[in-house]
């Protein structure tokens, strides 16, 4: 289909022009295929087709012909904060036209009403989901919501709060659903009342094959010899002026063969990429985890997981684009939505170890990180290759991944703790009055279409509304007519699971008898919200004894008996302790090498633990707090955002003072904002990490005067006069 036939489906000469500007002349076959659904003209519709297909062309052009023809806002969710990130920076080429667009991924206690001037929103969708229950006034002029990865609808963590935010909007606003793998696309389209398109064309041939004793026996039966080992594929795609991602089931394997693949990448780098490599290198903060990559990235490869910062991650996401890193070994995370496409991928494990032991990665998994391949401009044909174990038949490999269905999605509504929180939001948020209101909502969810069953869904509701009336989070009025309490609509717009609000309730009483860092950390650590650290067996000696030690401190009781309650427990011990080094400004690369973490790990409790202590603070407000006590959670919240001592409270609230700069401060005797006013600039600038930059934010903050500042001429002849 040539784009000018998109006239006569009535697309808007301006979207047009722009793709005819992009270079595209001509569309996709799926692509046409989706734009001639009916979804131009409002029909929902739901996507399926292999990645680099051009879904999100299709958005592109289903939103703005929207908002040029009707007006009103287009929502685009996503589920990561790499993706909102990603697409904010494809989707900002409209504002030419005026059309304005916006990222929000953050901050779940926010009505986030400064939306309302924007006409693309790009969310995840628990973001999104929270926006609905704050009854943001915007949201009534959204006219077309697309999920992205609507697959991501089983996923056990974030599947129910995707579920639930297309069923507030089925009948409200037109749904896209875009998805690469769905095992039953059929059955989601008809719950969603939409048209399905489904399709395996892509525009890069995708070769499929299984490595096995040194062959790779393809789609077609043809067999190609390569060398004994995996790696030969990685060298020779290489040698091909290629590059390859490299899929394997755990953080320190992804590491480890990082190592050992850039030893061999490291000979075919030219002059020209080892120089741009090192300077790569050079701007990477140091600490233990970015140590490992540097290690790794001077080759040409390096290792993706969740254990890396999201600046490392977006620094070796463009790097591979580019073609300056020839080799990602990266865990599954990374296939699930970047847009990180290469010539051969290589699926190095299909098997990966959880509570229950050794499991076979799913399907649909598998075939995301096979979707992989292929470059679309770059490449005509991309290869996509299983190794096989020396104990596995090949045979059966292909019949499993190659030649396999993914599995169907189920409903994650299941999940208890997600059940939990959105049928309280339906209570507190959404204005349903009475159980039998709530049954005729939950009717409307992709678990009853599935199930079918009234009685099972009744059952679960039951349950979760004894629950909520039994722990105070509502009332039932003699018409058994819902009452929606405080505790309640708290709970729910501070986008928290109600076992945790209970827990933080509970624990009340014990917290204003004692206030102490480490008693309200181990609290955090108790509650669903906050995924805790391992406690290794190792370690479990050592956190007993500390446990037996700072037991006063705590304000749950230590479990004896169950092991499986003591392992839980010593978990969220070893994350108190983790937090209370934090605030006690313990170096962070000496907290990665204790804990047995990386960068990304330690971001991430400290993320979660500034959120579940505003919470903390906000649901004590509701129950008459102690003055002192608020005080002290407050402060507590403070240290934990700069992991700074009481005594650097005052400066850490300064611009550009964090750490290191407030207890730099510290040492020189400028122990207060005071001190600081006072102070002259030439003593102030004498400090270790306080720059003329610095300064004048701070001047600034202190509403004074920055004074001028000569600043030494460099003598001729030096490094300093050349750089000038």
């Amino acid at each position: 289909m040539r784009v000018d036939e998109l006239k006569s489906l009535g697309v808007d000469e301006r979207i047009i022009n722009v793709l005819k500007r992009r270079g595209i002349e001509e569309l996709y076959p799926p692509q046409a295929d989706a734009l001639k659904s009916g979804v131009l003209s409002g029909e929902n519709l739901l996507l399926a087709i292999p990645t680099a297909s051009g879904k999100t062309l299709v958005a592109e052009i289903v939103m703005l012909n929207k908002l040029f023809k009707e007006g009103g806002k287009a929502v685009y969710i996503v589920p990561l904060k790499a993706l909102a990130e990603e697409k904010y920076r494809e989707f900002k080429e409209w504002e030419n036209f005026g059309v304005r667009v916006a990222m929000t991924t953050g901050d779940y206690d926010s009505g986030d009403e400064w939306l309302g001037s924007y006409d693309i929103i790009i969310a995840t969708s628990e973001k999104f989901d929270s926006l609905l229950r704050h009854k943001s006034r915007w949201i009534m002029d959204v006219k077309l919501v697309v999920a992205d990865e609507i697959h991501l609808l089983g996923s056990f963590d974030r599947g129910a709060t995707l579920e639930m935010t297309l069923s507030h909007l089925l009948g409200k606003a037109q749904i896209l659903g875009l998805s690469a793998t769905v095992g039953n696309a059929e059955e989601l389209a008809e719950w969603l009342n939409a048209k399905l398109v489904v399709s395996d064309w892509r525009p890069v041939q995708l070769k499929k094959g299984v490595f096995y004793n040194g062959e790779v026996i393809w789609e077609d039966e043809s067999i190609q010899r390569f060398g004994e080992t995996w790696d030969s594929l990685v060298i020779d795609a290489i040698k091909r002026g290629k590059q390859a991602l490299v899929f394997v089931n755990t953080r320190r394997s992804a590491e480890r063969e990082a190592i050992r693949l850039g030893k061999k990448v490291k000979r075919l780098l030219t002059k020209a990429e080892q120089r741009r490599l090192k300077t790569l290198v050079d701007e990477l903060e140091s600490n233990p985890t970015n140590e490992k990559v540097k290690e790794v990235l001077v080759n040409g490869v390096t290792f993706h997981h969740a254990g890396l910062g999201r600046k490392e991650r977006t620094l070796i996401e463009d790097a591979f684009r580019e073609g300056l890193i020839k080799v990602i070994t990266a865990t599954p995370t990374l296939s699930a939505g970047v847009n990180l496409p290469s010539f051969r991928v290589i699926v190095r494990d299909t098997k990966r170890y959880s509570s229950f032991g050794w499991t076979s990665i799913p399907v649909l998994e598998i075939q995301q990180m096979l979707g992989r391949a292929g470059r679309p401009k770059y490449d005509k044909e991309g290869e996509a290759i299983i190794v096989a174990k020396e104990s596995e038949d090949p045979r059966e490999v292909f019949k499993k991944y190659i030649l396999g269905k993914p599995e169907k999605l189920f409903s994650m509504l299941s999940n208890e703790s997600a059940f939990r929180s959105q049928v309280l939001a339906l209570i507190t948020n959404f204005g349903v009055k009475d159980f039998l209101e709530l049954v005729r909502f939950l009717e409307k969810t992709f678990f009853y279409h599935q199930r079918k069953n009234v009685e099972l869904l009744e059952e679960k509701a039951k349950k979760i509304v004894y629950f909520f009336f039994e722990n105070g989070f509502i009332d039932i009025d003699l018409e058994d007519r819902f009452i929606p309490l405080p505790f309640g609509i708290r709970t729910s717009q501070l986008y928290i699971d109600p076992l945790t609000a209970k827990r933080f309730k509970d624990a009340l009483p014990n917290l204003e008898e004692n206030p102490n860092p480490l008693g309200v950390f181990q609290l955090l650590a108790s509650s669903p919200d906050l995924n805790t650290l391992r406690a290794k067996r190792k370690e479990m000696d050592d956190l007993f004894d500390y446990a037996y030690e700072m037991e006063e401190h705590f304000y749950t009781e230590i479990p004896y008996y169950e092991d499986y309650e003591v392992q839980i427990f010593l978990g969220q011990v070893k994350t108190a302790k983790l937090l209370l080094d934090w605030i006690n400004e313990v170096r962070e690369e000496k907290i990665l090498e204790s804990y047995g973490i990386d960068s990304g790990d330690l971001y991430r409790v400290l993320d979660l633990a500034d959120w579940l202590l505003y919470s903390l603070i906000e649901i004590y407000k509701l129950f008459e707090p102690k003055k002192e006590v608020l005080q002290f959670l407050q402060d507590l919240r403070l240290r934990v955002k700069h992991g700074v001592r009481e005594e650097l409270l005052e400066l850490v609230k300064l611009p550009m003072v964090g750490r290191k700069r407030a207890r730099a401060l510290y040492l020189a005797g400028f122990k207060s904002i005071e001190d600081m006013a006072n102070a002259k600039p030439a003593e102030l600038l004498k400090v270790e990490g306080i720059g003329v930059g610095v300064l004048k934010e701070i001047y600034k903050a202190l509403n004074l005067e920055m004074p001028k500042i000569k600043e030494k001429k460099a003598k001729k002849g030096t490094l300093d006069a050349f750089l000038k």
